[in-house]
């Protein structure tokens, strides 16, 4: 449990007697690769920071095309996004989400039930102070993810994946990238090869 209490510590003090007040909640969880954590259309109940392994977050829009809304892992690579497995407003709210999370190489986690994040609220007037990291930081990814989606285009977007996340093109398949990005497989090869050729 150390690492997540670690974790939090790099956004606000976390004394002994929080940490070990926050480990009370937490339970350790192991899913195999293909798995699913929660199915989209069912209430997000838990939260997961993840240990070792990897997932996406998913989610299929009316015309059947699959988007890849977060990947999670936790190295040296990781941002807040990528180590927090949630929908942040299913979560919250208690309310269905459009997110599916499946597992992409055997996942270790770190899992807190919505129902304990209640009786922890209520206990300990710290854990507002973490739950507005885990809120703040949400809220910052969901709106720049949006923007991002609705407002460049696909080489604009591949063009940032390139300056600001290239790692993710070594950890995760062609397909997953193409769909992070909003396109098909045989775009994003188009754009590549146009890139590579000075386009």
């Amino acid at each position: 449990m150390k690492m997540i209490v670690d974790f939090i510590s790099k956004f606000t003090e976390v004394s002994e007697e929080d940490a070990e007040f926050l480990s009370s909640f937490l339970t350790e969880k192991k899913y195999k690769a293909n798995e699913v954590i929660f199915r989209g259309g069912n209430v997000c109940e838990a939260m997961y920071f993840v240990i070792s392994g990897s997932a996406r977050s998913f989610f299929v829009n009316d015309q059947g095309q699959e988007y890849t809304w977060t990947f999670n892992f936790n190295d040296e690579d990781a941002t807040f996004e990528n180590s927090i497995i949630i929908d942040h407003h299913s979560f919250i709210n208690q309310t269905p989400s459009a997110l599916t999370v499946e597992v992409i190489k055997d996942l270790e986690a770190v899992e807190l039930q919505y129902k304990d994040f209640e009786v922890m609220m209520a206990a300990s007037p710290k854990m507002h102070d973490i739950v507005k990291v885990f809120t703040d930081n949400g809220f910052s990814y969901t709106y720049q993810r949006a923007f991002n989606l609705f407002t460049k285009s696909a080489k604009e977007r591949y063009l940032q994946l390139l300056k600001e996340t290239p790692y993710l093109l070594n950890k995760f398949s062609h397909y997953y990238i193409a769909s992070y990005l909003g396109i098909a497989p045989q775009s994003l090869s188009r754009l590549r090869r146009e890139i590579m050729n000075g386009g």
